[in-house]
């Protein structure tokens, strides 16, 4: 049996990886979608008018600000090309960062930008951006302007997860990874691609056949990333089929 892709994004953004990824492989791959959160944007920001910089961490911040907002004079730091992307489609300009929360907050300690700075995020977040720039004498203030709000695996899922052989799963986050540790049934064959060595060390060894950390962290690689590790798999299964 082929290995199954399962991607647990939220929906929108598991829709366009899905996408993506059934262009790279082709019709023989199987996508299951399984989102194991839901995304529920705030309806107020905080006071803008104080702040000089705003930081955002990912497109879901984006979308949040773009709805409750029209102010767009700020600079801008997103944390990489998909966040960067979305900043500008909404009228700012962003500088675009190297993909993750903690290099973001170094880039901007060295730039010194006009402060009080502004983080606008989720209700979970990687690496507290806030506390390291104002540890590095940076005003830095940050707002919860959506929730991340956890889902199950339904039914049918998790019986077509325990049909599958191999499980080939990429991870976006260290709490995606967490999510995907408490839903999946003990002893399912994870093949994983993780988008940095902060998601990868959430899973221990033992709950995974095969953990890989894309090259870098962003759509693309972890693109390649998932198709090395499907592609392998593939290989493996059609060893162990019988002949």
């Amino acid at each position: 049996m082929p290995p199954l892709i399962l991607i647990t994004r939220p929906i929108e953004a598991a829709n366009s990886f899905a996408a993506r990824l059934a262009a790279e492989l082709g019709p023989q791959a199987e996508i299951l979608l399984a989102p194991l959160m839901e995304i529920r944007q705030l309806p107020d920001l905080p006071a803008l008018s104080v702040y000089r910089t705003l930081i955002f961490t990912s497109s879901h911040a984006v979308d949040a600000f773009a709805q409750a907002t029209t102010c767009r004079d700020f600079t801008c730091y997103a944390v990489g090309k998909a966040t960067g992307e979305k900043a500008s489609a909404c009228g700012l300009s962003p500088i675009v960062g190297p993909g993750t929360g903690r290099e973001l907050a170094i880039r901007i300690r060295n730039d010194a930008p006009a402060t009080p700075c502004l983080h606008l995020r989720g209700d979970h977040v990687a690496f507290d951006i806030a506390g390291y720039l104002n540890s590095a004498g940076t005003e830095t203030h940050d707002a919860i302007i959506y929730e991340q709000v956890p889902l199950p695996l339904p039914d049918d899922v998790i019986a077509r997860v325990l049909q599958a052989h191999t499980i080939v799963v990429p991870v976006f986050s260290p709490r995606s990874a967490q999510l995907l540790l408490d839903a999946l049934p003990n002893g399912t064959n994870l093949h994983i691609a993780a988008i940095s060595n902060a998601v990868a060390e959430v899973i221990p060894s033992a709950k995974a056949h095969r953990i890989e950390v894309a090259e870098t962290p962003d759509g693309p690689a972890m693109l390649a990333c998932v198709a090395r590790l499907w592609s392998h798999a593939n290989r493996l299964e059609g060893r162990d089929r019988p002949q």
